[in-house]
């Protein structure tokens, strides 16, 4: 049995500091630690509520810590339990860090000393653990210890100007000169900055899950109005007589046709918001891998692949409203039902009136359509937002700010709500001389080309003419361009 527990000991260990638990608790989500190490943990975190470091399982107060005795038990036992030295069980195997002070079998190691430049089985680690000289040695879990290729000696310096991890023979050599500090300072100053940029993806995530909360309230109460809706509607139409029976029904199908767009983009946000919270989980977990680490150089050479936090100046996303207002339906429910038979169409008609497109709408393609049947022209986009010009039985005319007259398909447009105008035009409407602009991301090539302009570029507006602006950048001085392709800097 004390093999067993020898042999799965890892389990047993702290995984907030890595080693066996001393005084263990358990927390109510059934995960265990030091005592020191969760209290530690919970004063340091940054978050207002306590939480799991394992599951992420957050609790409204603070859980009481009370030591685990049966698994103090079972560690006490571990502790005093002696290794054996079998070779069968302990070996180490291909791809695990061997002893460097084993002789015949070489046992796996458990720890790797920076100081020593070696790594030590059960056994032969406990002089560092019994020698006061020896316990100020730097112990790590065993690993290969990195050494320097060209001195064969231990990186323990990082080059701020190239970049790397050298020992201090390079710094006297090829790195002569260069801005160097030891790796734990470099990695002490990296961390900082890993840390306050996993804040800013975990701050990211809390407003999206607070936004995905927002949605899905929303969407709850839409339903009951839509519901309370449907009700109100069949009690109208029930108090009229039989001849207005048929278009009872067609005012409920009306209702449900809304309904069901609503739903449709209120799903396509409400995914959006999901894998975008996803997606910042998996980086906030990769950092936190990294940050667990005890491997500065392994830090360091992986530091520069972290993921950086999500930009400040995102635009913002599209918001879901209800197409029909369900207030004034309810009025002119009210006013229907006074109607005499020989309005009933007529009324139920003027109801939608102002839900379709019309001359004077803004517009912009549907994004279920993949290429419009008179093309998308040079400019058009999904994105573009345009305002209709003319409409026939099937074909609208839309003047776009990239593309004026420009033809397409009745069924392949959509109108655009006051929210989700904000996202482009309004930005436009807002560049004034003097702002500091730059192009934007998402234009590939300038309709008047770049110059010496880079996406990089930031200038200055020197003027504006309709759709035209002429911008002063410190690469290219009087630079024209179009006002849709502009972004402003703050």
């Amino acid at each position: 049995m004390a093999q067993a527990l020898l042999r799965d000991k890892d389990q047993y260990n702290c995984s907030v500091c890595l080693e066996l638990m001393v005084q263990p608790v358990t927390i109510p989500c059934g995960h265990s630690y030091c005592m020191s190490c969760i209290k530690d943990y919970w004063t340091l975190d940054n978050f207002s509520k306590s939480r799991c470091p394992q599951c992420r399982q957050e609790f409204s107060t603070t859980p009481a810590l009370n030591k685990n005795t049966m698994l103090a038990e079972i560690l006490e036992k571990l502790r005093s339990t002696k290794l054996d030295g079998s070779p069968a069980r302990c070996t180490a195997q291909p791809g695990e860090v061997a002893c460097d002070f084993c002789t015949t079998v070489k046992l796996k190691a458990v720890k790797s000393c920076l100081e020593c430049l070696a790594s030590y089985c059960e056994m032969h680690i406990q002089p560092h653990h019994d020698f006061p000289a020896l316990q100020r040695h730097k112990l790590v879990d065993a690993t290969i210890i990195p050494m320097c290729p060209k001195h064969d000696k231990l990186l323990e310096v990082f080059c701020r100007f190239d970049n790397s991890c050298i020992c201090m023979s390079c710094l006297m050599d090829e790195h002569k000169g260069h801005d160097t500090v030891l790796t734990a300072v470099e990695r002490d100053k990296k961390q900082v900055t890993l840390q306050a940029n996993k804040h800013k993806f975990v701050e990211k995530r809390k407003a999206t899950e607070k936004e995905l909360d927002e949605l899905r309230k929303l969407n709850a109460a839409h339903a009951r109005s839509m519901e309370q809706s449907v009700e109100d509607t069949a009690l109208a139409f029930r108090s009229l007589i039989t001849t207005l029976e048929k278009s009872c029904n067609e005012m409920e199908n009306r209702i449900r046709d809304q309904e069901e767009i609503y739903n449709d983009r209120a799903a396509d946000l409400q995914e959006q918001l999901e894998i975008e919270i996803a997606m910042l989980m998996g980086q906030e977990d990769v950092m936190d891998k990294l940050l667990q680490t005890e491997d500065n150089v392994y830090f360091l050479q992986n530091f520069e692949s972290m993921p950086r936090p999500p930009g400040a100046e995102a635009p913002p996303r599209q918001t879901v409203e209800p197409v029909v207002s369900l207030s004034e339906m309810s009025n002119l429910l009210s006013e229907f039902k006074a109607k005499l038979e020989s309005f009933c169409k007529q009324e139920i008609d003027n109801m939608f009136t102002k839900f379709q497109i019309k001359v004077g709408d803004r517009v912009r393609v549907k994004p279920s359509v993949k290429t419009p049947k008179y093309n998308w022209g040079c400019t058009v986009t999904h994105r573009s937002v345009g305002v209709i010009k003319s409409v026939t039985d099937e074909t609208v005319v839309v003047d776009f700010p990239e593309h004026k007259n420009w033809k397409g398909l009745l069924s392949e447009m959509e109108r655009v709500t006051a929210a989700d105008v904000s996202e482009v035009p309004a930005q436009q409407t807002k560049i004034k001389v003097g702002d500091r602009v730059r192009v934007k991301s998402s234009v590939n090539s300038p309709k008047r080309s770049w110059g010496r302009v880079t996406h990089e570029s930031v200038g200055v507006v020197k003027s504006l003419s309709g759709e035209e602006m002429t911008v002063d950048f410190p690469e290219h001085l009087d630079w024209i361009g179009l006002a849709y392709e502009m972004e402003l800097v703050s």
